[in-house]
């Protein structure tokens, strides 16, 4: 089907009649607004239901217009309405009539709200009603989606008849409940708040051999025939697997019931804390406020006494929930006349199945944040935001290279140094710190990194389900190849230098979250870890990006089906688990699936007339400095290239054959005969 043509995604007005299929507005109806006193003629011609064929999605076409315009020219003689419609602050507060409902404009939404009672109606109080407002009307759907976030992990903090953490039964993979914040809050030393959390160390022997602690020598003394450590008010037995010592002054370890200094490898075997400090710092304030309302618990008795690592768990997850209802409210500010599409991040799958396995919503909120900054043209606030973001998880620091390539088309490099300033002062205060105190433990989580071998949900893994690759991947260690470092990092780099050709040589900006999603997409699927729940990364993205429901949400889909078929493959118990195969299938519709959004990214892009963004009257609601702003600096498409380069041959063809050339002589025709 012809995607420009303008018949499809046809308006019909609420008296019967049919609008201009190209008016994007035609789809926002003033939805029982009260007309001021000599407006009613001009407020009712916005009053239009849209018609979506079914079967399809609404490609949001934007026939007969020049895409480098902006796609809500005013006329003479147009109505205040139609006037502000064009110049919108980011700030702004917008009427019903200026807001995209997704139930009338998307066929999925508009089938799903049967549920509910249907289509949004046109005197309907949500989005008018002062309680019942979008935003707040999404942060409770966001809040639903994390309770049952927490209920889907819950198995895994039951306490057994013993009063211990009970995961029997291979509870974690068969009810899909594994998080890393259970098993890491005690072998983490996060049991113990009263100790910095860089500052605790444990050993890794290795293939399989189990570890054991990291004792500083003040804190070990012999105990009749064996040794113990005192740590805070806990005394715990030392035994040949635990390290006593320090780097400075060399380790010891305890063989036959004597002190004697370790191997001399002993120091290689030591592991700290591997994740960015920001979260590193998370992680011990839930355990301080842990120990807090255990005391309280205990000294009260007006709460139940709860299992400690469940209550580190439930404080972790109150403490990520909010953040990520800060993500849902930053998203929203950016989204403006479209911020019913929030509802993609609110009640995501994705989120349902993901959002307590790991600390990952830290960086998410920071993130959103940041951007949300930047939308608000506050540079600084911005870069500060995105700086925090990266001291929690790597990737937020990767959005700097679409803001860069689009402030150098755009002539706006002085923000985008502001923000960059900021960004880089924000991570060093968080960061300086501990590199100063503990530089070893600082150094894990990029050493780790560097050392870790291919995820399961990497393409580089799912080779190995087809094909003897192993050995390219990884040593018999398990430690990564530098084959595989140098080509995740190569091809990452081959896909942002694709990006930015492409945010330099459209023949339209494309807008800030475009490249935001491409870039962390390409980051993702060009990496050698890929763990799932950093899918969850794209959500406030892909919102801004590709609101397009049905596709986004087949994509999250498939994100469940990889995660429980992942953990249904380690369910160990007497040989139950499932075949690594059914997940290697998951994994790469999975991927497949995120590509067809990168193409559908890219087409959008490319032509601006698709891009439902565009149609509802915004130029970049996540630009910032850069909506509306002209472009200084461009480059070449590559087809353009391509026909400069015919061009320039067929000249050079014409030139050795021009018009002064002399011809060849030819022989004259022969007479007719009489």
């Amino acid at each position: 089907m012809n995607p420009d043509d303008p018949s499809r995604g046809r308006h019909r007005r609420a008296d019967g009649s049919h609008g201009d299929p190209r008016d994007p507005y035609a789809a926002a109806p003033d939805v029982g607004a009260a007309n001021e006193p000599g407006q009613a003629d001009a407020e009712d011609t916005n009053n239009v239901i849209p018609v979506i064929p079914d079967g399809d999605e609404h490609d949001g076409t934007d026939a007969g217009r020049d895409p480098r315009e902006s796609p809500l020219s005013p006329e003479p003689g147009d109505s205040p309405r139609a006037a502000r419609r064009e110049v919108l602050p980011p700030s702004a507060s917008l009427s019903p009539s200026e807001r995209v409902f997704p139930t009338w404009t998307d066929p999925t939404v508009r089938r799903a709200s049967a549920v509910i009672g249907g289509p949004l109606g046109v005197h309907a109080s949500v989005g008018r009603n002062r309680v019942f407002t979008p935003l707040r009307v999404a942060l409770v759907m966001g809040i639903i989606a994390l309770i049952v976030g927490w209920l889907a992990k819950s198995p895994c903090i039951q306490t057994g008849a013993n009063g211990e953490l009970d995961q029997g039964g291979q509870r974690p993979w068969i009810t899909g409940c594994y998080n890393d914040i259970v098993p890491l809050y005690a072998s983490r030393g996060l049991d113990d708040p009263s100790r910095n959390p860089y500052a605790f160390s444990w050993v890794d022997r290795g293939s399989g051999e189990a570890g054991g602690r990291v004792f500083p020598r003040s804190e070990v003394h012999q105990q009749g025939e064996g040794w113990v450590a005192t740590v805070g008010t806990t005394t715990i037995g030392v035994g040949p697997a635990d390290l006593v010592g320090d780097e400075s002054s060399g380790y010891s370890q305890v063989v036959d019931g004597a002190l004697v200094p370790a191997p001399a490898n002993a120091a290689s075997e030591i592991r700290h804390l591997e994740y960015p400090v920001l979260t590193g710092y998370f992680m011990w304030g839930a355990s301080a406020l842990t120990s807090l309302y255990k005391d309280f618990t205990t000294s009260t008795g007006i709460l139940p006494v709860p299992l400690e690592v469940g209550a580190y768990f439930t404080i972790t997850a109150i403490l990520l929930g909010l953040l990520y209802l800060w993500a849902i409210a930053s998203t929203a500010r950016i989204a403006r006349r479209r911020i019913w599409d929030v509802a993609i991040m609110c009640l995501a799958p994705l989120l349902m199945v993901h959002a307590f396995t790991n600390w990952d919503l830290l960086a998410i909120g920071f993130t959103a944040g940041g951007m949300a900054g930047w939308a608000r043209k506050r540079s600084v606030l911005a870069g500060g935001l995105l700086g925090l973001g990266t001291a929690a998880k790597l990737y937020p620091v990767l959005l700097l290279g679409p803001l860069l390539v689009l402030c150098l088309r755009s002539g706006r490099l002085r923000q985008f140094s502001l923000t960059l300033a900021s960004t880089v002062v924000a991570w060093l205060l968080v960061n300086l710190p501990i590199l100063a105190l503990y530089p070893r433990a600082w150094s894990e989580f990029f050493s780790m990194n560097e050392a870790r071998g291919p995820e399961w949900d990497s393409w580089y893994f799912l080779t190995t389900v087809i094909a003897p690759t192993d050995r390219w991947w990884s040593n018999l260690a398990g430690s990564a190849t530098p084959l595989l470092n140098s080509l995740s990092l190569v091809l990452f780099l081959i896909a942002c230098g694709a990006i930015g050709w492409l945010a330099l040589s459209a023949a339209r900006r494309p807008r800030f979250a475009q490249l935001a999603f491409l870039v962390i997409l390409a980051f993702l699927l060009a990496n050698k870890v890929f763990s799932p729940q950093y899918s969850l990364w794209l959500l406030p993205l892909v919102v801004l990006a590709l609101p397009r429901w049905r596709r986004v949400l087949a994509w999250q889909f498939a994100e469940v089906a990889v995660w429980f078929l992942l953990m249904l493959s380690f369910d160990t118990d007497a040989g139950k688990n499932l075949p690594i195969e059914p997940f290697a299938i998951a994994a790469v519709v999975r991927d497949a699936l995120l590509i067809a959004l990168a193409v559908r990214v890219i087409r959008e892009i490319l032509h601006p007339a698709w891009d439902l963004v565009r149609i509802a009257g915004d130029d970049d609601p996540s630009g910032g400095v850069l909506e509306g702003a002209p472009d200084r600096f461009t480059v070449p498409s590559l087809p353009a290239l391509w026909r400069r380069r015919r061009a320039g041959d067929g000249a050079e063809a014409e030139a050795e054959t021009g018009p002064d050339a002399e011809a060849e002589p030819t022989e004259p025709a022969p007479a007719p005969s009489p």
